[in-house]
């Protein structure tokens, strides 16, 4: 618990954040121990529906069973493990991501600049006071004790993230990469 309250402060005055809450809104907590509160992800509230757009510059999902391999993915507190997957260009792997802390969080993959965008979305969406639920096809929400998968097949070569963009998270260090050779 130390590391992450570590964590969560070093995060806090790195951004500049140090006085303001990590989580506004009805779920809000304070900066500190309780930073990583539990917070509703259901509801009506959805993300830009993004059904109808299925393929990304990075790759687009794919149905399970096309893939050639499976990675597990685990969620701590602020971490992911592994925090780093290699896969190859064309490949399809399905993600099986199990979140083994007591707050929700989110698997999103994307480029460098989709992150960024959906990190601004969910912190807008937190801001307005709205519930964040998922329909984006390169994003999942993993409620605590739950396991969820994501399959992808993934473009050219070049360096991907595996994000939770949940506000707070990321900046606490919830952020792994993924490698396309």
């Amino acid at each position: 618990m130390n590391t992450l309250i570590s964590r969560l402060s070093l995060a806090a005055v790195v951004v500049g954040l140090a006085a303001i809450p990590l989580v506004a809104g009805p779920h809000a907590a304070a900066a500190g121990p309780d930073a990583m509160a539990p917070m509703e992800m259901g509801g009506s509230a959805h993300h830009d529906d993004h059904s109808d757009t299925v393929h990304f510059d990075f790759g687009a999902p794919a149905p399970a069973n096309k893939a050639a391999r499976t990675v597990k993915i685990i969620m701590a507190d602020v971490t992911f493990e592994p925090a780093s997957v290699v896969v190859r260009s064309g490949e399809t792997v399905r993600f099986v991501v199990t979140n083994t802390s007591s707050v929700d969080h989110e698997f999103t993959l994307g480029d460098a600049p989709t992150e960024a965008a959906h990190r601004k979305e969910m912190a807008d969406m937190m801001a307005r006071g709205e519930d964040m639920a998922h329909d984006d096809p390169n994003a999942i929400t993993v409620k605590p004790g739950q396991t969820r998968d994501l399959t992808w097949t993934f473009g050219r070569a070049e360096r991907l993230e595996f994000d939770c963009n949940i506000p707070g998270h990321y900046e606490s260090g919830m952020k792994g990469t993924i490698i396309v050779r």
